[in-house]
């Protein structure tokens, strides 16, 4: 053999060599000849390139089905082919979800159908029979959730097999369902919520259309639940609130529905009463465990009780809207008559409560609708013999009818609506005061939820700008109260406003907690003795006594003290003779538009005040 012939047959050798690690798996092999024959170089070429290009397509392959196992892995997937007519399992990726081991190849599904709890495995095995399907199911111990999805495999026309992919939905499921519950259930007790509450009203609602049954709506609130906030802390007014969730629960039925619908507010549903006094039963017994709940907690030590307001479908409403607003109005009668009781609504009992609640309604955007106007009291000094200032006072018309201030202006107050109000009498008045001719004062009551809602001096200072308004004639009348609720906020917010410029006075002055402990918490300007004082002068000695005290007092805080209520001709002279050099009240002029002061403010005219006794008004 002549040495070209044993290079190409080296060659060829090399050749079937490489061909052998294909087979075998082996693709690193790579071919070298010194053969000089072209073909030979071309095959050696050309099994190279096969060899790298197989190489690379299987390192591909590999690192696809790597990705596919780390999809798997992370969306928690396996996936597998069941294979007919045999019904061979083959697996896809790693991740194939199959047995651990068998010791033949895998057949069927009955293994799959194992993991499928009891209840759903009907509906699984019916994948495999029909279409292209989807279901949820939980593992046969219940730990976990699976979604599996089934789809037909064909070839040439023909069903060749199922294509099975299936997901661990297990922490989405769980998600969902905390979602669902969050949605429905209040998260501090557990108990329904307020929407969960609609839906089950509006269900009895209809199922008392439908069958002719009644049921009861019980609100229960905590008294003096603020109290035990202030107090203990708001993590003791929670735990306040999950020990009364446990009592209603334990004296609920369980057709009955348990709902928070909002702080220390609690509803029972009780579903399917007979009678009245079934309802009232009910109420008896709530008191009665809540009660001895908050003793065991020390809560009553405290003052915290429960008082329960109780309305009756279909007698009271036919609304969800209207049950609630009814025991809520019960709720208001339970908590007038003493607090930790129980009231049925009462059409003409509650008709107050009603018409109370009507005009918070009202209210409410009266200043925009034009129903808010302004009314000026002088306030006269004796000294001058003239009129100095006036006091702005907020009166309203509803429906063409005047409202009296004792009756809207608390009802402002508890609802918020007098923060509008508030603001704009200041407004009104700063805008007036600035036009007159004479350099008169203007006073304006400024209310507690204006001090608290913050914005004040802000609010002070600008309508001063846009009025064009000496801050030195702006004068704002506080009352005791106000301090008391929030001292430091109070006093740091009138600071502010004193620093503008403008004065403040105590108002009421007599009436509060502790009047003397209130001088001290702020340099007042102004004091204004408070109409029940002046009222009693000459009728009772404690009366004048009080009243030549205070003065005295003013004297000796440098402090001006206005004597209110000033209504007959004998208390203006005994309030001369004592000393007194500022009165206001109905001898000197009653509220009126400024339009009846034309005189007084330097418009001219023949002025508006009456000097004559009328019968007392309530303050505005």
């Amino acid at each position: 053999m002549d040495q070209a012939e044993a290079i190409e047959r080296a060659a060829i050798e090399a050749l079937c060599q490489a061909m052998c690690g294909v087979v075998t798996g082996d693709l690193s092999v790579r071919l070298r000849t010194a053969s000089s024959d072209l073909t030979v170089q071309k095959m050696t070429l050309l099994a190279n390139f096969m060899l790298e290009t197989a190489q690379r397509a299987v390192e591909r392959s590999r690192a696809y089905a790597g990705a596919l196992d780390n999809v798997q892995r992370i969306a928690r997937l396996s996936a597998w082919q069941l294979m007919l007519p045999d019904e061979e399992v083959v697996p896809i990726g790693t991740a194939a979800g199959l047995p651990a081991t068998a010791a033949a190849p895998l057949r069927g599904t009955a293994w799959f159908l194992e993991r499928v709890s009891p209840g759903h495995r009907t509906a699984i095995a019916a994948l495999f029979q029909g279409d292209d399907g989807a279901l949820e199911w939980p593992a046969a111990n219940g730990e976990a959730w699976f979604r599996t999805e089934v789809a037909l495999l064909r070839e040439e026309g023909r069903l060749a097999g199922y294509l099975v992919i299936t997901q661990d939905i297990s922490e989405r499921r769980w998600a969902n369902e905390r979602i669902r519950y969050l949605a429905e259930h209040d998260p501090l007790t557990g108990l329904a919520n307020r929407r969960r509450l609609h839906e089950e009203l509006e269900a009895a609602l209809e199922t008392s259309r439908r069958q002719g049954t009644k049921f009861a709506v019980h609100v229960i609130n905590v008294d003096r639940f603020k109290t035990v906030n202030e107090l203990l802390g708001h993590a003791a007014g929670d735990r306040l609130l999950v020990d009364l969730a446990a009592c209603l629960r334990q004296e609920a039925r369980e057709s009955d529905l348990i709902a928070r619908i909002g702080g220390d507010e609690f509803v029972v549903l009780q579903a399917a009463i007979g009678e009245v006094r079934d309802a009232g039963a009910m109420a008896g017994r709530l008191l009665e465990a809540v009660s001895v709940r908050l003793a065991e907690i020390g809560a009553r030590a405290l003052a915290a009780t429960v008082s329960i307001g109780i309305a009756l479908a279909p007698d009271d409403g036919t609304t969800t809207e209207a049950l609630l607003s009814h025991a809520d109005m019960a709720l208001d009668q339970a908590k007038a008559a003493g607090r930790n009781g129980f009231a049925f609504f009462n059409t003409e009992i509650n008709d107050t409560q009603l018409a109370r609640r009507r005009m918070e309604a009202d209210l409410r955007g009266a200043c925009e609708r034009g129903e808010i106007s302004v009314h000026y009291q002088p306030l006269f000094e004796i000294a001058s013999d003239q009129v100095i200032g006036f006091e702005a006072l907020a009166r309203w018309r509803r429906d063409g009818e005047d409202v009296s201030p004792a009756a809207f202006i608390p009802i402002a107050e508890e609802s918020g609506s007098i923060v509008e109000i508030g603001s704009f009498v200041l407004r009104e008045a700063c805008r007036e005061a600035a036009g007159w001719p004479a350099k008169l004062r203007i006073a304006v009551n400024i209310s507690a939820l204006q001090i608290q809602g913050g914005g004040l001096p802000e609010l002070v200072a600008a309508v001063l700008a846009e009025a064009g308004l000496e801050a030195g004639r702006l004068e704002l009348e506080v009352t005791e109260s106000l301090l008391l609720a929030d001292t430091r906020t109070a006093t740091e917010v009138l600071a502010e406003i004193r620093a503008l410029g403008v004065t403040i006075s105590l108002d009421d002055f007599g009436t509060g907690y502790s009047s003397l402990a209130t001088l001290r918490m702020f340099p007042f300007d102004k004091i204004k003795l408070d109409r029940s004082f002046v009222n009693d002068l000459g009728r009772l000695g404690e009366a004048e006594a009080i009243v030549l005290a205070v003065l005295g007092l003013g004297r000796a805080l440098d402090v001006s003290v206005v004597a209110e209520g000033v209504e007959t001709e004998e208390q203006a002279a005994m309030l001369r003779a004592a000393g007194c050099s500022l009165l206001q009240g109905y001898l000197i002029g009653r509220p009126a538009p400024i339009a009846r002061f034309g005189a007084e403010v330097g418009r001219g005219g023949a002025g508006g005040m009456a000097r004559t006794p009328a019968p007392a008004e309530a303050p505005g």
